[in-house]
């Protein structure tokens, strides 16, 4: 007799019965963490940040690349020109509210850099009074240079030669490796690039041509006939016998004339006026 065995309903196995348990949490879980395409979209949106980011730092580098170049170059904002004809003053104002006096037939060039305010004194006499700021300001004459340090101060250019003096404050000179200090009240000359030492300045005398005079004391008359020659374009030729002799006096820079025709009567002199206007001051 065959005897067969009836199937038995299936039994879970334990890992089936491990999985059917997770699935609720499965489920759950799928709605909390990203899909595949939601992935690839973060990713990607990551990817275009970085590129901005490096694009950024990038485009910052060089602009801190050519602000730097900027500053070392130091390039020109501006350039001025100042000018006063014989026997003509003038003061000017300058674009960083300095100020500057300019005496009969001075011609100045002011240039604005960006981080330097240079001024050249090509000929004549200036007095500088200079506002503070961060920006060094130079005055270059012949082949010299006066920096200021919180100063009003005045140059005045001669043969080959100039005086700074020093009216308020502090001025530093440099001529060639040559440099020196002037505080309030001192003068230097420099002549062909030779440096002498600061001695006590006559303040009067020296900006007496800020009121259109001329005062001289006890001074050299080859340094007087320096000084009147700044007010005439025609040449004034004095006898080298004569360079030391003395004049005092407080004279109009207008009346020049006047004052080089008397001094046939304060001095041993002959004053003779040539047709091109020219003066010859021979010893008698």
């Amino acid at each position: 007799m065959n005897s067969s065995k009836q199937p038995q309903p299936h039994q879970p196995s334990e890992t089936e019965s491990y999985l059917s348990d997770l699935m609720p949490y499965m489920r759950a879980g799928k709605d909390q963490f990203p899909s595949k395409e939601e992935l690839f979209a973060e990713i990607s949106s990551d990817r275009d940040h970085r590129k901005k980011l490096a694009r950024t730092l990038q485009y910052t580098a060089t602009v801190v690349f050519f602000a730097a170049s900027i500053w070392a170059v130091n390039p020109t904002i501006s350039t001025d020109m100042y000018t006063t004809q014989y026997a003509e003053n003038a003061q000017f104002s300058l674009p960083d509210g300095s100020r500057v006096h300019l005496n009969s037939n001075t011609s100045l060039i002011s240039k604005w850099r960006l981080r330097s305010r240079e001024m050249t004194l090509e000929k004549g006499e200036a007095s500088f009074t200079v506002k503070h700021e961060l920006r060094p300001f130079t005055v270059a004459v012949n082949a010299s240079t006066v920096r200021d340090i919180g100063t009003v101060f005045n140059i005045s250019t001669g043969d080959q030669s100039f005086t700074t003096t020093v009216l308020e404050g502090e001025v530093e000179l440099h001529t060639g490796d040559q440099k020196t200090r002037l505080t309030s009240g001192q003068s230097i000359h420099v002549s062909l690039a030779e440096m002498g030492s600061p001695y006590p300045a006559d303040l009067d005398m020296v900006t007496a041509w800020h009121h259109g005079k001329i005062l001289f004391n006890k001074t050299p008359l080859k340094q007087a006939v320096a000084n009147i020659q700044r007010y005439r374009q025609a040449a004034i030729e004095l006898d080298p016998r004569l360079e030391n002799l003395l004049i005092t006096g407080i004279y109009d820079v207008s009346k020049v004339e006047q004052l080089l025709d008397s001094m046939e009567s304060m001095f041993p002199v002959k004053v003779t006026r040539l047709d091109n206007g020219e003066i010859k001051i021979q010893k008698k």
